[in-house]
């Protein structure tokens, strides 16, 4: 079928799709779809502070292949402290055993806890983790990210199959993202220390199979004027580049538009130390972008797929940022 067809075919379709409006009781809620192999709910919290300091956490539940879970925290003058250890049975809400988040305030409150044993440089530690999330910008919904005309080339540009639609299907998924802080108290072998950090949530769910997955980016971050920055970029085994996107002004979202593909900025090296890097959002303005990693924690995903959390600091359009950066690729495409 001739490319310029399927194009306008795809896009005339995205372009009539109907956007459902969830509730918010359903965006913080936990789902389960036990039909579907390796349907997959993610929450994550991260939070980033002036001094280097850092955390991540995420809590996955999957119909099959098992829970992920994440909880990582990092301070200078300690080092890296890392939960190895499964924390525990699946609970009713956000729980695996001692690791738990707990909705306060729907849409701008959460709580973050966990006690247990946490490993530094291969010594265990008593480690007791009690933070409060509060948003400080909108609940940021992906089905409005969608960049129309770009899904369309890369829908256009595959060769379809019917194996390639089962697969297109894959990739639907539900996502959500706010910025805020997050601050409380992580005690280490009984030594509490207060802790003040920019944070960026994530919720998500859909099918997630990391082995379809070639490569992808996703940085976010929140900005010293209490806004917050997304670009959000994955390529598939069997389709091209899918982008989105956005950047807050107050209670105003601005949505991706204009990007580079990851190859243009990620190629040599995959996992680049610096980003100099330039957007177009649905306000027209171009958003400049520069920062340097710090640090990264790195993840294997089922043994198909490697994750690097990377920690960076920079400035967009000027305005200094802590954010995340995020480079996930599938070792069977590339010599990482």
């Amino acid at each position: 079928m001739f490319t310029g067809f399927k194009y306008k075919m795809i896009k005339k379709k995205l372009l009539k799709r109907d956007i459902e409006l969830i509730p918010l009781e359903e965006i913080e809620q936990k789902h389960k779809d036990p039909s579907q192999e390796l349907f997959n709910d993610s929450s994550y919290f991260n939070g980033i502070s002036d001094d280097g300091s850092y955390f991540f956490v995420r809590q996955s539940f999957r119909t099959t292949r098992g829970n992920e879970f994440w909880l990582e925290v990092f301070f200078p003058d300690l080092g890296l402290l890392r939960l190895k250890q499964h924390p525990g049975e699946e609970g009713e809400g956000f729980q695996l055993g001692a690791l738990r988040f707990d909705p306060v305030k729907l849409g701008t409150e959460w709580n973050v806890s966990f006690q247990g044993e946490m490993d530094l440089d291969g010594t265990s530690k008593k480690v007791k983790i009690d933070l409060h999330f509060t948003a400080e910008t909108p609940i940021i919904d992906f089905q409005n990210a969608m960049i129309v005309d770009a899904t369309a080339k890369a829908i256009a540009k595959a060769k379809w199959s019917r194996s390639f639609f089962e697969k297109l299907k894959d990739s639907k998924k539900q996502h959500f993202e706010q910025g805020g802080r997050i601050k409380g108290t992580i005690e280490i072998e009984g030594d509490s220390r207060p802790v003040d950090f920019s944070s960026m949530r994530d919720h998500s769910w859909g099918i997630r199979k990391w082995g379809g997955w070639k490569r992808h980016v996703w940085m976010c971050g929140m900005m010293e004027n209490k806004q917050c920055f997304n670009v959000a970029m994955v390529q598939y085994d069997y389709m091209g580049q899918l982008s989105a996107g956005f950047v807050t002004e107050g209670e105003q979202i601005h949505y991706l538009r204009e990007f580079p593909t990851i190859e243009e900025f990620a190629s040599n090296p995959l996992f680049p130390d610096t980003l100099d890097l330039k957007f177009k959002y649905s306000d027209g303005k171009e958003y400049h972008l520069i920062c340097d990693r710090k640090a990264f924690v790195p993840y294997n995903m089922d043994d198909e797929y490697h994750i690097n959390e990377g920690v960076s600091f920079g400035t967009l359009n000027g305005i200094p940022i802590k954010m995340v950066t995020e480079f996930g690729f599938n070792p069977s495409h590339y010599d990482i």
